[in-house]
């Protein structure tokens, strides 16, 4: 779980391409002064000179990456010869080290100054593709290195890619690096191969790629995990690998489990020891250090760490029991490292402190008590478990407090290495703390021979990497994992003159679903037809299939399902489970159902008749089940886990071989020209069926600005100018945006800002507001932001910053400039259009949610209990979040997976913030008033205010004033813009009650100031020099809340909880800073966007950023929220506050 395919090491940088063009690049000295010293020692290391760099790697074709990310033993063959460690040795353990090795790690660490100790234990995740020497990330990745950084975590690239730049890495290093990654699903094919030219999808070969962890439990042969961890560990050795982040020994135990599933070897904690164990001998037969994941177990849980902070309801007896068996049986194993798990167990720990930060976990029971004496490696630190709760510095520390070791993929390299320097500094931690983990990795690079030289020889990977005897052991452990839960008619193997309809459903992202496994099928079965489907494939396209269907003698559907992202039942279109019950009644046909991934699929079809589980979708599996559903090789697996409530662990029919068919096999071996479709290959192919999924796709965005015109300067505004602010302004003309603001320095102002003395504020700490936000987005917080800064009434600070995108030719953000909401959706809509229908009585609070919504308690019987209120407090039992737009799309497909979710907790007892929570209380809202929540708030609301840029799914005529987002590299493969961020949202069509909003400054500062005045907007003109938020006149008092509403929905509903209704209010380490005051209320979006109103004060604050663009991995804008707020509270003059005091 170290990071996903398209993550970057330099956290928050500009990606390169146009929008980046003639940005300067960052210093590459900046935070390290020891830079001098380490470029001035060349490339002489440790006494042994280095050779130079090797040539780059040139692929002879454009190459498109397709991976998942973060995702009697035979005699071990001989190590690779170009490393440290002579050929053919195992590792020897810390204690074996021999005198010049024990001399080597003394010296090296007496020679580190406390920053250089400091970044030994930083490991951030870079890309393993190529890159020049020139590249702006590069560059920052060797100013690390050159200053002391302590290893990498390498992503997706192809073997020589690899190697060409871990040798360029390592001669820069004055300690050599140590490499790791996360080789554990699917073992060298996860990282170092399933390259592809695109159109073609030409392979560009690569390492051996395994099935899935979960088919060695499927198998149940621990020969296989020892061959899986030897093959793994010798390829991640011949490319520079040395440390595998394997084997994932979480106890898959959740069906429901959003990120586990096959990454584990079961549901059972003994087979999982078990295999794991064996792999841990053979990755070490093989040469590399192994990694025990995720202590103290991951398995048993619905959230995503990925996202946010997942809670183990287990006590310890549970925990010894299931979850720390495995690990235990790898203590016994000699594992070298254990990486933790960004979980929240508090029937141990008794609050929600994720396991990462838990001295009891990390060093009491792990060290103490289980014996563990190896290196203790954080999970991510950039992942939205920890980036949610902490900065990277504060992260940091608190997990070497705990007892890690590694501080692996923070979310800033600079900032983390910072953090824990001065922490050292200051004396709240020691030195001697820090060199006890430095001398562990020093001891650890040793026994790899890393102290006597370090380089990869490139001429020697292709005879190591992705060998024949390598693949062949991958066919067979594929082979033997298969696993046949059910057959009721008898349906395989095959009948050898049989006409075969092989239906392939996948999301059309995946290009390689049922490609291998038909083109092999069509060698050794009859007659093959094939069709392809996916999340928007029509009924009518359905229909067709079920009548070609009728025509064959068997019916194969292969589904290339994810692990599902909610609960209940897997998540697929109603049509397509429509229609896999529809084939499955066929008289004398039935159908073949294949899992190519969730194994958990058949609960979606529980009467499906035939059910094999192939457990993962690459070539290795589809080949696999091609062979044996023809009855080319048996089928002898076993479940690993349970398909509650329908087969337990270690189900699974046997099948043999069908003498009449093995006669035509040929071999695993297909042309690839046949397979890319350049020859013809499998017979009769039907047309694909997949078409787009009818979703709104943007067509605004970089790269296709329209041209504006410049905004004039402040001073060359005069009152006939643009100070006389249209109404309303001409919102399909881009040029309109120079008419209504002026350019203060870097800054675009509006009009109506007034001298902030006026209201007792200092103009200049609100001056200085301007450098802090500037030089945020000179670092990557985000391309553009927007400011207001509202006290008593009056608009002290209207005004814009940078640009709609990193792209020099968008436009650049002005008061007008539209920004995705994210969850201040779920305050600004979705709390005030329930507060509205419970004014008038149409609902109340306390209104059981079934009581709306009879279909909403379908997956538990104690969601009849759950009230709007509790879901308005985030107390109603719902877990944070699901990825169903992984799997479904549209409004009744989210309705029946949200009406299936059983409840994680008691509802009242425990507050977890839940989007599913709010999706549910716009249900309530559309169904009693009739009408969309976007018509429904632009009729109560938008309108009678005068909110003219606030709204859901903006017209394409406002995109030129709409910020860009993410660069969407997976869902919908294109740079978000014009459209909802949230794909739960952009799933469900744009318009939902917990993100989708869209709204601009100057809107919202006319919301906050209802809010300030308790409900009632006052009459206002679009008069600039009255300082009034008012973006359209209204000619009378516009009354949205009832009197006393507004305190009762901002003030906190429990002493336990922050919480308000809909809102929330200041925590210690709270977005609002330290100087609102206690009765202050606010809320933050994901995209980057807030409002903090503090009544006390008579004070509101609203900043709009896009710091998802290009990438969510970037939390450069939590630090800047937090000081914005601290400065606009500070320059009040006349009566100052003081800091808040910690409730």
């Amino acid at each position: 779980m170290v990071g996903r395919a398209r993550r970057r090491a330099g956290r928050g940088r500009c990606h390169p391409g146009p929008h980046c063009r003639d940005r300067p690049r960052a210093d590459p000295n900046r935070g390290f002064p020891d830079r001098g010293r380490a470029a001035d020692s060349g490339a002489r290391r440790h006494g042994q000179e280095l050779t130079a760099r090797p040539g780059l790697v040139t692929l002879a074709a454009a190459a498109a990456t397709i991976a998942a990310s973060c995702t009697g033993a035979t005699a071990p063959t001989s190590g690779p010869t170009p490393l440290g460690m002579p050929a053919g040795e195992a590792l020897r353990p810390a204690t074996s080290l021999d005198a010049d090795a024990r001399r080597w790690v003394d010296e090296t660490l007496a020679t580190l100054t406390l920053r250089q100790a400091v970044a030994q234990l930083v490991i951030p995740w870079i890309p393993g593709g190529y890159a020049s020497e020139s590249d702006p990330d590069f560059q920052e990745l060797l100013g690390w290195v050159e200053d002391g950084l302590g290893g990498v975590s390498i992503s997706i690239g192809v073997p020589d890619a690899y190697v060409a730049k871990l040798n360029r890495l390592q001669s820069r290093a004055r300690v050599p690096l140590l490499v790791t990654s996360d080789f554990e699903n699917g073992g060298p094919g996860m990282r170092i191969n399933h390259s592809y030219a695109l159109p073609s999808l030409l392979a560009q070969g690569g390492g051996t790629s395994f099935p899935p962890t979960m088919a060695f439990g499927a198998a149940g042969d621990e020969d296989l995990a020892f061959e899986y961890g030897r093959v793994t560990a010798a390829e991640a050795r011949a490319v520079g690998v040395h440390w595998l982040f394997a084997p994932v020994l979480d106890v898959n135990s959740n069906p429901d489990n959003p990120v586990i599933n096959t990454r584990s070897f079961g549901a059972d904690p003994d087979a999982v020891g078990r295999l794991g164990a064996a792999f841990i001998r053979g990755a070490r037969a093989g040469g590399a250090l192994t990694t025990a994941k995720h202590y103290p177990g991951h398995g048993d849980t619905r959230t995503d760490s990925h996202i946010e902070l997942p809670v183990i309801a287990a006590d310890r007896e549970r925990l010894d029991r299931v979850e720390l068996l495995p690990f235990r049986m790898a203590v016994d194993a000699g594992v070298d490292a254990v990486m933790t798990a960004h979980v929240a167990v508090p029937g141990v720990l008794g609050d929600d402190l994720p396991a990462t930060m838990s001295p009891y976990f990390m060093t009491e029971l792990l060290r103490d008590e289980m014996g563990f004496d190896g290196i203790l490696f954080t999970d991510a630190l950039r992942m939205g478990a920890i980036t949610d709760g902490y900065g990277a510095g504060e992260a940091a520390v608190l997990a070497l407090e705990a007892g890690s070791d590694v501080l692996l993929a923070p979310a800033d390299v600079v900032t983390t290495i910072d953090a824990v320097e001065s922490a050292v500094r200051s004396g709240r931690m020691s030195r001697a703390r820090v060199d006890l983990s430095v001398r562990r990795l020093l001891e650890a690079k040793a026994r790899l021979g890393l102290h006597r030289g370090s380089r990869i020889d490139p001429a020697a990977v292709a005879s190591r990497v992705g060998t024949a005897e390598h693949r062949a052991t991958a066919d067979r452990a594929a082979a033997a994992s298969l696993t046949l839960a059910r057959d009721e008619g008898g349906a395989l193997p095959l009948d050898p003159a049989a006409t075969v309809l092989s239906v392939t459903y996948a999301r059309p992202d995946d290009l390689l679903a049922g490609r291998t496994f038909n083109t092999t099928l069509s060698g050794v079965a009859g007659r093959v037809s094939t069709a392809r489907v996916g999340p928007g494939t029509a009924w009518p396209v359905y229909d067709s299939l079920l009548h070609a269907a009728r025509e064959a003698d068997a019916v194969i559907i292969g589904a290339h399902v994810p692990p599902r992202s909610g609960a209940g039942s897997v998540g697929v279109p109603e049509t397509f489970r429509t229609f896999v019950e529809a084939a499955n009644r066929i008289e004398g046909t039935g159908a073949i159902v294949i899992s190519f991934g969730n194994p958990y699929l058949l609960s979606a079809f529980p009467a499906a008749g035939t059910y094999l589980a192939a457990w993962g979708g690459w070539e290795v599996s589809q080949r696999a089940a091609a062979r044996a559903v023809a009855g080319v090789a048996p089928i002898t697996g076993r479940l690993p886990i349970s398909i509650p409530p329908l087969h337990d662990v270690g189900e699974g029919l046997d099948r043999t071989v069908a003498p009449q068919v093995a006669a035509r096999d040929l071999g695993a071996r297909i042309d690839p020209l046949q397979e890319a479709g350049f020859v013809p290959g499998v017979r009769d192919s039907t047309a694909e069926t997949v078409t787009g999924t009818g979703a709104q796709t943007a067509t605004g965005g970089p790269g296709r600005w329209q041209p504006h015109t410049s905004i004039p300067p402040c001073e060359a505004v005069t009152p006939a100018g643009p100070l006389t602010e249209p109404d309303p302004p001409d919102t399909a003309n881009p040029n309109d945006l120079a008419d209504t603001f002026c350019r203060n320095g870097a800054a675009i102002v509006s009009p109506r800002e007034v001298d902030p003395a006026r209201v007792g504020l200092s103009p200049d700490s609100l001056a200085a507001l301007d450098d802090l936000i500037l030089a945020a987005l000179a670092d990557s917080a985000a391309s553009g932001a927007a400011l207001a800064v509202i006290r008593r009434g009056q608009l002290v600070r209207l005004r814009g910053y940078g640009r709609l995108d990193h792209d020099e030719a968008a436009p650049p953000v002005t008061p007008a400039s539209i920004f995705d909401m994210a969850s201040l959706t779920k305050v600004v809509g979705t709390t005030t259009a329930a507060v509205i229908l419970a004014q008038r009585g149409t609902i109340s609070l306390d209104d059981r949610v079934t009581d709306h919504l009879p279909w909403w308690g379908a997956g538990d019987p104690a969601k009849s209990r759950v009230t709007i209120r509790h879901l308005l407090v985030h107390q109603g039992g719902l877990p944070p979040f699901r990825r169903f737009f992984l799997e479904m799309q549209g409004r009744e497909a989210y309705e029946d997976a949200i009406g299936g979710l059983p409840l994680d907790y008691t509802p009242g007892d425990s507050t977890v913030y839940s989007d599913i929570g709010l999706m549910t209380v716009a249900f309530i809202i559309e169904e009693v008033s009739g009408r969309t929540l976007d018509d429904f708030l632009r009729d109560e609301v938008w309108g009678p205010l005068g909110m003219a840029d606030t709204g859901f799914a903006p017209d394409p005529g406002l995109w030129h004033r709409v910020a860009t987002t993410e660069l969407d590299e997976g869902y919908r493969g294109y740079h978000v813009h014009g459209v909802v961020h949230d794909e739960n949202a952009h799933a469900i069509g744009g318009v939902a009650g917990h993100a989708g909003l869209f709204s601009s400054a100057r809107d919202l500062a006319v919301f906050v100031q209802l809010m300030l005045d308790r409900g009632v907007a006052g009459p206002c003109r679009a008069d600039p020099v009255s300082g009034l938020p008012c973006h359209r006149p209204r000619f009378q008092p516009v009354s949205v809340f009832a009197p006393g509403w507004v305190d009762r929905i901002t003030r906190r509903q429990s002493d336990a909880s922050t919480r308000a209704i809909g809102w929330d209010t200041p925590s210690p380490r709270s977005s609002a800073g330290g100087y609102f005051s206690a009765r202050s209320f606010g809320h933050t979006g994901y995209t980057g966007t807030s409002i903090w109103v503090d009544p006390t004060q008579e004070l509101a604050v609203i900043l709009l950023t896009n710091r998802v663009n290009p990438t969510r991995n970037n939390s450069k804008h939590v630090p800047l929220r937090r000081e914005v707020h601290d400065r606009v509270a500070r320059a009040i003059t006349n009566t100052p506050p003081g800091p808040r005091e910690r409730r």
